[in-house]
C-alpha cells in the first residue's frame, strides 16, 4: 500500500502504521471517478507583449511625454517601488517619466512594476505556513507530528483542549473540520490548518492577525539593476527577431515564446525584417508557422518555400501552424485516473472477513502522462493544402521517402488531412513515399522494400569498415561531426583508414555548423584519456540525462591535434566575418559558465544561467531557497510539492536533510539550526497559491563538516509540474533573514519548474568551495510520494556525476568563447580577473588570429588599474554590466546591473 505524507513522518511501527493512516486522507472533493486526458501544455508560461519582453529581456520602457514636469515627490515615489524590486531608473528614463501627466504616470508605473514583479516572482503574496518565518519555528517536528495526530483523531469541538485542558479556546476550520485550539497553536503564526496542512477559510477566530514583516525591513546591499529609456520599440523588436533568427542552435522555451509573440504582433511586418537565412530549421518552422495563424497563408508562402528544403521542414511547419511543438519529439497528454490503495495486509484481510469496509483505503487522482507521435492539425484549406504537396513534391524522391520514414508516426498522422491519394497524378513522388510511409497503397496492396541512409551507415558501423563508414558520412556533414570521435575509433591503428577519416572530417569543416564544432573544440582535447563517466542529453522537454561508464579507447594525438587546430582555425575565420571592433572586454569568472547547449530543455529564468554553470557565493551571505505553486481554477485536484535541502559529506554520504518532516537540521532545544524550514503546505488553491522557504546557513553547516547542499523539488501528489498554473522556484543571498519573507531584491535565481511527476534538481551548493553549481535537471521518481529518502539514489548519482561531468572541461565555457571572439575581431583586448586585476592586450602588428588567441590564453598582458573610457566600436562579454560602454556597444552580461544587453549567450556563438 502507498504511504500517506502522514506515515512517511511515523517510526516504522506497525502498531502505529494503520491506526492513522487516514490521517493523510485526500479531501473527498477532489477525487473523481472519471479519467480525462488533459493537454500537456505548460501552463506556467505567461503570455507576453513586445514592451513586455523588451522590459524584461534589455530594461527598456518606451516613453512619449511632453507635457511640464511633474512635482519630484511623484518620481521619488515611483522610484521607491521600482527600488523594493531591486530596479532603478536612468537618468534619462526619469527625465521621460516626469514629462508625463499624473495620470500617465500612475498608469505607467502601474504596468512596469506589474511586469518586474511578475519576472522576479514578487508578484504573490508567498504567505508560508509559518507566519513569523524564520522566527516561531517549532523546535521538535516530531513533538509538533504527535499533537497534531492525537488533535486529529481525539479532539472534538465540545470537549476541553487535550492538552492545556482549557475549556472555549478550540476552533472548527472550514472545509477540513479539525478542531485547533488557539492556546496550544499560534494562530498569528499559521496561514492554514496546523492539523492538515491545507488552506481552509482564515476567516475563523483562531487565525489572528499577525505583524507585518515589513515592520523589521531592513536595508540589504543591493546591485540594481538600470532600466532605461527605449529610442524606437520598431527598431530594437527588430533587432531582437533578427537575433533570433540568426541562432545556430534550438531556442529555450522562453525564446521560443518571445519569437512567437514577437511574429504575432507584427504581422506582415516580419516578411520585411527575414534574413537570407535562418539556420535552425525549428526556427524557421515558429516564423513561418506563427505567420500562418495571423496572416494569410498564401501570402506568407512565397517567403516560407525557399527555406523549406527538406520534408522534414515541411512537417515542422505544419506543426507550429497547428501549435504544437516543431521539436517533433512528441506530444504529451495526461490521462487523469483514479487510484485504489490494495488493502492493508493484516487488518484488511480482518475487515474484510467481518464484511466491513476499511476506513484507511484510501483513492486519489493521478495523472499519467503519455506520449504521442500526433498533434490537433491546423484548419488547412484546399488551396494550401495542394501548396503544401506542391512544395514535397520538388524533393528527391529517394531523401523526400528517407526523410518522411525519420518521422513516420507523424506522417502517417498527417496523412489523414493531406490526402495525398487525391492528387496521385499532379503529386506521384508524394504519393509514392506515403505508401512506403503507410507500408502500404491505397489499394491496401504492400509497400516496395526501401533502403535508407541510416541502415546503410549501421551496417558499415557493424562491419567496421571505416573507409565505407566515412565515405557514407561525408554525404552527410552534420552525421559526419557528430560521428567523428566514432569513425576514428573504427579505425584503430590502421593509419591509412586513420588518415582517410581526418581528411574527410577538415574538407567538411566549413559546412559544420557553429555549435558542433564548438562542442568538438571543448571535447576532443579530453580523448586523449578515459574520462569517468560519459554523460548523453536526449532530446526531450525537460533536462535529463544518461549516463554510462567510459569504455573508449584513448584516441591518438596525431589526430586529435591537427583536428582541433583545424577547428580553431575555422572558429577563427567564422569570427572575423563579424563586424570588427576595436576593443573587447571579457570576464575571466566567465570561465565557470557554460555556453549554452540542449537550450530547448531550459528551465524559463530570470536569469539565462547556462546549464552546468557555476557561482560563487560571497562570504558572509546567508541563502534563503523559495518554492510558489499554484493550482489551475479548475484543476480537478489539489497538488502537494515539497521544498528540501538535503545534505553529504565530500564521499557524498547522507548526512541529513531540513523538509516537511524535520522543519530544522540539526534538530533539538538549543541547537542553532544550519536550515529550517517554514512549514510544509498540502495544497495551493488558486489564485493565491502556495509557498515554502527554507533558509541555509552556510558558514554553520561548513563548521559542521557538511560538504554538500542540495536543493530538491519534489511533486509529492496531484498534478505533474507541466500542468499547474504557475510553479517556480529560487534562491536569494541575504545579509540577514529579518524582513520581508519574500525580498526580490535579494533574488540572485529564479526559474519555472515544468516536467511530469518527479523529482526536480535543480542546483547543488558545494559548501567548502562556496559555489553554487547550476543543474536543471529532472528525474522521473514516482507518480506519488516522492522525498528525500524515497529521491536520495538519485541525487546521490546525478548531483556528483554532472558536478564532476561540468568540472572536467568537456564543455565550452563563455570565457574561452569571448577569447575566440577578441582574437578574430579586436585590436585591443581588456581582461577582468578576480577582484580589480585587469589586463591589457594590444595584438601585434601582422599577428595572426591563431598567434594572438595563444598571446590571450597565456593571460600575459599588461596590468592596468580600471578600464578606460571607450568610444570606438566595443564588445563586452561580462559576467556583471558594472563597465561603462559606449552607445552602439555589443553587449552580454549574465547579470545586467547597470547595461541595457543586445545580446543573449547563443548570440555569441553563431
Amino acid at each position: 500500500a502507498f504511504p500517506s505524507k502522514a506515515e512517511s513522518r511515523l517510526p516504522s511501527n506497525p502498531e502505529l502504521v494503520w491506526t492513522i493512516s487516514f490521517f493523510g486522507r485526500e479531501r473527498a472533493d477532489s477525487l473523481s471517478p472519471l479519467a480525462t486526458v488533459l493537454p500537456g501544455s505548460i501552463m506556467n508560461a505567461t503570455p507576453s507583449t513586445v514592451p513586455e519582453i523588451l522590459l524584461r529581456r534589455r530594461g527598456l520602457v518606451f516613453l512619449e511625454g511632453a507635457g511640464a514636469p511633474l512635482e519630484p515627490r511623484y518620481l521619488e515615489a515611483v522610484e521607491l517601488e521600482l527600488a523594493e524590486l531591486g530596479y532603478a531608473a536612468s537618468s534619462s528614463l526619469r527625465a521621460a517619466l516626469s514629462r508625463l501627466s499624473l495620470e500617465e504616470l500612475a498608469r505607467r508605473k502601474s504596468w512596469i512594476v506589474g511586469v518586474l514583479a511578475r519576472h522576479r516572482g514578487a508578484d504573490q503574496k508567498h504567505k508560508p505556513l509559518f507566519r513569523k518565518f524564520p522566527d516561531a519555528i517549532p523546535e521538535s517536528t516530531h513533538e509538533l507530528w504527535v499533537q497534531k495526530v492525537l488533535s486529529h483523531f481525539l479532539q472534538t469541538e465540545d470537549q476541553a483542549c487535550l492538552f492545556c485542558r482549557r475549556i472555549g479556546t478550540t476552533h472548527v476550520l472550514d472545509p477540513c473540520l479539525h478542531v485547533v485550539c488557539d492556546h496550544c497553536f499560534d494562530g498569528e503564526n499559521y496561514s492554514a490548518c496546523p492539523i492538515c496542512e491545507h488552506h481552509v477559510d482564515t476567516s475563523s477566530p483562531f487565525f489572528r492577525p499577525s505583524p507585518s514583516d515589513r515592520q523589521n525591513f531592513p536595508p540589504e546591499p543591493t546591485r540594481f539593476q538600470v532600466l532605461h529609456l527605449g529610442e524606437s520599440i520598431h527598431a530594437d523588436a527588430r533587432a531582437l527577431f533578427e537575433s533570433f533568427c540568426r541562432r545556430p542552435q534550438a531556442m529555450s522555451p522562453a525564446d521560443r515564446d518571445d519569437l512567437i509573440c514577437l511574429v504575432r504582433e507584427s504581422k506582415m511586418h516580419v516578411l520585411g525584417w527575414l534574413p537570407d537565412e535562418i539556420p535552425v530549421k525549428e526556427n524557421v518552422a515558429i516564423v513561418f508557422g506563427s505567420l500562418f495563424s495571423v496572416c494569410d497563408p498564401a501570402q506568407v508562402l512565397p517567403a516560407a518555400t525557399p527555406m523549406l528544403r527538406t520534408a522534414t521542414d515541411v512537417l515542422r511547419l505544419i506543426a507550429a501552424y497547428s501549435g504544437a511543438d516543431p521539436a517533433l519529439q512528441g506530444e504529451v497528454l495526461y490521462r487523469r485516473v483514479t487510484h485504489v490503495e490494495p488493502r492493508a495486509r493484516w487488518w484488511g484481510r480482518v475487515l474484510e472477513m467481518l464484511g466491513a469496509p476499511d476506513p484507511h483505503r484510501r483513492s486519489y487522482p493521478v495523472a499519467v502522462p503519455m506520449q504521442v507521435r500526433r498533434f490537433k492539425v491546423g484548419k488547412l484549406t484546399r488551396p494550401l493544402r495542394r501548396a503544401l504537396l506542391a512544395i514535397l513534391e520538388r524533393f528527391d524522391a529517394q531523401l523526400l521517402t528517407e526523410d518522411m520514414l525519420r518521422h513516420r508516426s507523424y506522417w502517417v498522422w498527417l496523412g489523414e488531412f493531406l490526402h495525398p491519394g487525391e492528387y496521385e497524378k499532379r503529386f506521384p513522388k508524394v504519393a509514392a513515399a506515403f505508401r512506403v510511409v503507410r507500408q502500404k497503397g491505397p489499394d491496401g496492396t504492400p509497400a516496395p522494400a526501401f533502403s535508407t541512409y541510416s541502415a546503410k551507415l549501421e551496417a558499415a558501423a557493424a562491419a567496421r569498415d571505416a573507409l565505407r563508414f566515412a565515405s557514407l558520412l561525408s554525404d552527410r556533414p552534420g552525421e559526419l561531426a557528430r560521428r567523428f570521435d566514432h569513425a576514428l575509433r573504427l579505425a584503430g591503428d590502421d593509419q591509412a583508414a586513420r588518415r582517410e577519416v581526418l581528411e574527410t572530417f577538415s574538407a567538411k569543416l566549413g559546412v559544420f555548423a557553429t555549435p558542433v564544432l564548438l562542442t568538438l573544440y571543448a571535447h576532443l582535447p579530453r580523448r586523449l584519456e578515459p574520462v569517468e563517466t560519459r554523460v548523453f542529453w536526449p532530446k526531450g522537454g525537460v533536462g535529463r540525462f544518461v549516463t554510462a561508464p567510459d569504455a573508449r579507447p584513448p584516441l591518438s594525438a596525431d589526430v586529435i591535434q591537427p583536428a582541433v587546430a583545424g577547428i580553431r582555425r575555422e572558429l577563427l575565420r567564422r569570427y572575423a566575418e563579424r563586424p570588427p571592433v576595436k576593443t573587447v572586454v571579457i570576464d575571466r569568472p566567465l570561465a565557470d559558465v557554460m555556453v549554452p547547449f540542449n537550450e530547448r530543455t531550459a528551465s524559463r529564468a530570470a536569469v539565462s544561467l547556462p546549464r552546468g554553470s557555476s557561482l560563487e557565493v560571497p562570504e558572509g551571505k546567508m541563502l534563503r531557497l523559495f518554492l510558489h505553486w499554484c493550482q489551475p481554477e479548475r484543476g480537478g485536484f489539489e497538488t502537494d510539492l515539497d521544498l528540501s535541502v538535503a545534505f553529504y559529506d565530500a564521499d557524498w554520504k547522507y548526512s541529513g536533510l531540513c523538509s516537511y518532516h524535520q522543519l530544522s537540521f540539526p534538530e533539538g532545544r538549543g541547537v542553532e539550526p544550519i536550515a529550517h524550514s517554514a512549514g510544509d503546505l498540502r495544497d495551493a488553491p488558486f489564485p493565491e497559491g502556495a509557498t515554502e522557504l527554507v533558509d541555509l546557513d552556510l558558514v554553520r553547516a561548513r563548521a559542521a563538516g557538511l560538504r554538500y547542499a542540495v536543493m530538491v523539488v519534489n511533486a509529492y501528489a496531484g498534478m505533474p509540474f507541466a500542468l499547474l498554473e504557475r510553479v517556480f522556484a529560487g534562491i536569494m543571498l541575504r545579509e540577514r533573514a529579518e524582513g520581508l519573507r519574500f525580498d526580490p531584491r535579494t533574488v540572485e535565481l529564479k526559474f519555472s519548474l515544468a516536467g511530469d511527476h518527479g523529482i526536480y534538481l535543480p542546483l547543488v551548493l558545494d559548501l567548502d568551495d562556496r559555489r553554487l553549481h547550476w543543474l536543471d535537471v529532472f528525474s522521473p521518481g514516482e507518480f506519488q510520494f516522492n522525498n528525500v529518502h524515497t529521491s536520495n539514489r538519485a541525487i546521490t548519482t546525478i548531483c556528483p556525476e554532472l558536478v564532476r561531468y561540468f568540472g572536467s572541461g568537456q564543455r565550452m565555457n563563455m570565457f574561452d568563447l569571448g577569447l575566440l571572439h577578441a582574437a578574430a575581431r579586436a585590436q585591443e583586448v581588456y581582461i577582468r580577473g578576480a577582484g580589480d586585476q585587469i589586463r591589457r592586450h594590444t595584438r601585434p602588428d601582422g599577428a595572426s588570429h591563431e598567434a594572438f588567441l595563444e598571446r590571450l590564453e597565456s593571460d600575459e598582458g599588461q596590468p592596468v588599474s580600471e578600464l578606460p573610457a571607450f568610444a570606438d566600436p566595443t564588445l563586452a562579454v561580462l559576467f556583471r554590466g558594472d563597465a561603462t560602454c559606449p552607445i552602439g556597444a555589443e553587449i552580454y552580461a549574465l547579470f545586467p546591473e547597470q547595461l541595457s544587453p543586445n545580446l543573449a549567450a547563443s548570440d555569441l556563438i553563431g
